[in-house]
C-alpha cells in the first residue's frame, strides 16, 4: 500500500514538472496573493499591538483592577479601601514572574469640572503617580509644552490641548478643579498648568486634567485609598493567565470578586476589543475570497492538466490502476502544487514583514498624523508583527484549498474509461 502511494507521489511530481509554464502561472497568482496578504496581515497585527500598548498606557493596564460597582457609578463611595489595595498590589507580585512585570501604579479617577477665569467645563480628573508613570505613562510622551508631572509636585497639573483650548489656558495658568468627596460633598482644588499635552484621541485631549495622586487623595479626603490599579505587563501574551491568579491570591486573601473586579484589557475596554476583532475578522474574509479566487485558477489548471491526460489516465486504468488511485494521483498533484506555492507565498510574506520593512511602514500620508481607533492612537509608523497563529491559519486555509480544489479534477479523472481513452489522442 504505501509503495504504490510513493509510486503515485513520484507520477504527480512528474506531472507538475512536465506542464512546468503552467503550474508556474498557477503558482505565481498564489504566492503573490498569499505573500502581500500575509503582509498585510503582519501590518495589521502591528498595528493592533500598538493599539492595546497605548491604550493601556494611557490609564486601564492591561489587568485593570476596581470596585465591581465603580464603572458603572464612577463615585468615589465605590473605591479600593487602602487594605485591600495592599493586598492587590501584593497578588499582582505573586502571580507575575519579575520579568512579566513592568509596573503596577494606584489612581484616583473621577468626573468633576474645570474652572478658568473665563469659563467652566465638565473633565475626567485623574490623580496618578508622577514616580512610577514617568517612564511608562502614555501621557509623558505626549505633553506639547512644558513638562509632564514629577516627584514631589503638589499643585502642578497637565491638561490636554482641548481643555487648554476652551479655558484659555497657558503654563503657570490656574485652574479651579472641582468634585464630590468622600463625603458626598463638593470640594475645590487649586492647581498650576505645568503641561499641556495632545494624545490624538479627542476625546482625551478635550477631557482630561492629571494631577499628583498624593494631592488629589488629600483634596477629596481619600486617605490611602484608590479608585483604580492598573498593572502593566512586558508583554500581552500572558495576561489572561496573571489575572486568573492575582484573583486566585485576592480570594485566598479574603479579598473576593465583591470587593475587587479583576478584569483583563479586554474586559476593561470591551470597545477596542470588539474593534480589533472586528478588523480580524474583516482581513481573514478578504485572505479567503482571494485565495477562493486563486483556488479556482488551481481547479482550471489540473482539470485542463487532466482533460488533455484522458490517453494517460486510460493506459492507466488498462495496466491495472483502479479509480482510487488515478483520483488520489489528481488530488496529489493539487495538494503539492498549492502546498509549495503557499509556502512560498508565506516565506514572501515574511521576507517583507521582517527584512523589507523590518523597520515599520509609515502610512501617515494615508491620515496625515495619529491613528485614532476604539479610543487609542498610535503612531503612523508601524512595524509589521508576524504572530504564529496567523501563520497556522494561513498555512491551514492553503491545505484545505489544495484539497477542495482538486476534488473535481480529481473526481473527473476517476470517471474516464480505459476503452473510451484508448480512443483519443489526448
Amino acid at each position: 500500500m504505501n509503495e504504490r502511494w510513493l509510486v503515485i507521489g513520484r507520477i504527480a511530481l512528474r506531472n507538475v514538472r512536465r506542464q512546468l509554464r503552467r503550474s508556474l502561472l498557477t503558482a505565481s497568482a498564489m504566492v503573490l496573493g498569499i505573500g502581500l496578504l500575509m503582509f498585510v496581515r503582519a501590518l495589521e497585527g502591528g498595528a493592533h499591538l500598538m493599539y492595546v500598548d497605548s491604550a493601556t498606557r494611557m490609564g486601564t493596564g492591561h489587568i485593570a483592577m476596581e470596585h465591581p460597582d465603580y464603572t458603572g457609578s464612577q463615585d468615589l463611595v465605590d473605591r479600593i479601601a487602602a487594605g485591600d489595595l495592599e493586598r492587590a498590589i501584593q497578588a499582582v507580585g505573586e502571580a507575575a514572574a519579575p520579568e512579566e512585570l513592568e509596573a503596577v501604579f494606584p489612581q484616583v479617577n473621577m468626573g468633576g469640572l474645570a474652572q478658568s477665569a473665563t469659563s467652566s467645563i465638565p473633565v475626567r480628573i485623574s490623580g496618578v503617580d508622577p514616580e512610577l508613570e514617568a517612564d511608562i505613562s502614555f501621557f509623558a510622551d505626549k505633553v506639547l509644552e512644558g513638562r509632564y508631572l514629577e516627584a514631589g509636585d503638589r499643585l502642578e497639573a497637565i491638561v490636554g490641548t482641548g481643555v487648554a483650548e476652551r479655558l484659555r489656558l497657558d503654563l503657570g495658568s490656574r485652574l479651579v478643579l472641582m468634585a464630590a468627596g468622600a463625603g458626598g460633598e463638593l470640594e475645590s482644588q487649586l492647581v498650576l498648568v505645568t503641561g499641556i499635552f495632545r494624545t490624538g484621541v479627542p476625546e482625551v485631549d478635550r477631557g482630561v486634567v492629571q494631577l499628583p495622586i498624593a494631592t488629589a487623595r488629600e483634596w477629596l479626603e481619600l486617605g490611602e485609598d484608590a479608585t483604580s490599579v492598573s498593572v502593566i505587563l512586558t508583554s500581552d501574551r500572558h495576561t489572561g493567565s496573571i489575572a486568573s491568579g492575582i484573583r486566585e491570591r485576592l480570594e485566598g486573601a479574603g479579598v473576593g470578586a465583591e470587593r475587587i473586579a479583576v478584569r483583563p484589557w479586554w474586559e476593561a475596554m470591551p470597545d477596542l476589543y470588539a474593534g480589533l476583532r472586528a478588523d480580524t475578522v474583516q482581513t481573514y474574509i478578504m485572505l479567503v475570497i482571494l485565495l477562493a479566487i486563486v483556488a479556482l485558477a488551481v481547479v482550471n489548471s489540473i482539470l485542463m492538466a487532466v482533460l488533455n491526460r484522458t490517453r494517460e489516465f486510460g493506459v492507466l486504468r488498462a495496466l491495472g490502476l483502479n479509480r482510487r488511485s488515478v483520483g488520489g494521483m489528481v488530488m496529489v498533484e493539487g495538494v503539492i502544487l498549492t502546498l509549495a506555492s503557499g509556502l512560498a507565498g508565506m516565506l514572501l510574506g515574511l521576507g517583507l514583514s521582517v527584512g523589507v520593512f523590518g523597520d515599520g511602514v509609515d502610512i501617515s500620508f494615508l491620515f496625515g498624523g495619529d491613528l485614532s481607533f476604539a479610543g487609542s492612537v498610535v503612531d503612523p509608523v508601524i512595524q509589521p508583527a508576524v504572530l504564529v497563529s496567523d501563520v497556522v491559519a494561513i498555512l491551514s486555509i492553503v491545505i484545505a484549498i489544495g484539497l477542495l480544489a482538486t476534488m473535481y479534477p480529481a473526481w473527473h479523472a476517476t470517471r474516464i474509461e480505459p476503452a473510451e481513452a484508448m480512443k483519443t489522442d489526448e
